[in-house]
């Protein structure tokens, strides 16, 4: 297989050490409300079950809002999948850049791309932006495309499943930053949940999660918050643990 541009190798490490500890206190349950006109055709989850997925979910999933946009303050975000059963060789993951202020906006720039190995398990996966003297920060208003793709032969020239989402970089306002500068850890979930930044509220409910991991009443929230995007199904799924990265071959 000829060696693709932009890869680099990563490892999709424990969330325990990937992500900072925040408050053992319960996050307060609330349902994701998107911005006011924002939205994006992508496919958050894989059509059909093809080749090398099983299991119930069997489905290749983006966590995304319906919309399948989503906001982010974070330069270097991390992103989340729900990976069903599977025998694939690898899993890709790429980000692509649409620019408002380019010559050429339509024509998206990759900036990222990996693969990396999966164990067969099923579970919600994770991948953070690093940074990197490749790899810049996300440009504040500018529309980035992520896409998972799962390979079930080294031979395949593309990936048999794959979804897609959305996201934008962008700037809190004066009222919204200082609400959050004042909020407890379990306060955040509700204040990004409210006002549109999917990223970091799914973040902050994942940190108190790792943080708490006996807390009876966070699965309960985390149903709830998925349940206001209609992925319910995958409430229950585990989280992954670790993913080693693999080389392109040639």
């Amino acid at each position: 297989m000829k060696a693709l541009p932009f890869l680099h190798q990563v490892g999709v490490q424990s969330l325990t050490t990937l992500l900072a500890l925040g408050s053992t206190t319960a996050a307060l349950a609330e349902p994701y409300v998107p911005p006011a006109g924002l939205g994006a055709p992508a496919r958050r989850e894989s059509a059909g079950t093809r080749g090398c997925v099983f299991g119930n979910p069997a489905n290749l999933v983006a966590l995304m809002p319906e919309n399948n946009v989503g906001w982010t303050t974070d330069a270097y975000p991390r992103f989340y999948w729900y990976l069903p059963i599977n025998q694939a060789s690898f899993v890709e993951f790429q980000l692509e850049q649409i620019s408002e202020t380019s010559e050429a906006p339509e024509t998206p720039v990759v900036l990222y791309q990996t693969r990396f190995a999966v164990t067969g398990e099923a579970g919600i996966m994770s991948l953070a932006l690093l940074e990197t003297a490749s790899m810049p920060p996300l440009v504040e208003g500018d529309r980035y495309r992520w896409q998972v793709s799962i390979f079930c032969s080294p031979a395949s020239e593309e990936g048999e499943l794959q979804v897609e989402g959305w996201i934008e970089r962008q700037v809190l306002d004066a009222e919204l930053m200082t609400a959050i500068s004042e909020a407890s850890e379990s306060e955040l979930v509700g204040l990004y949940a409210r006002n549109g930044y999917w990223f970091n509220a799914l973040d902050q409910l994942v940190e108190l999660h790792m943080a708490d991991p006996e807390n009876p009443d966070w699965q309960d929230q985390w149903t709830e918050f998925l349940d206001s995007v209609d992925l319910e199904n995958i409430a229950g799924q585990p989280f992954f643990i670790h993913a080693d990265a693999i080389a392109d071959a040639d």
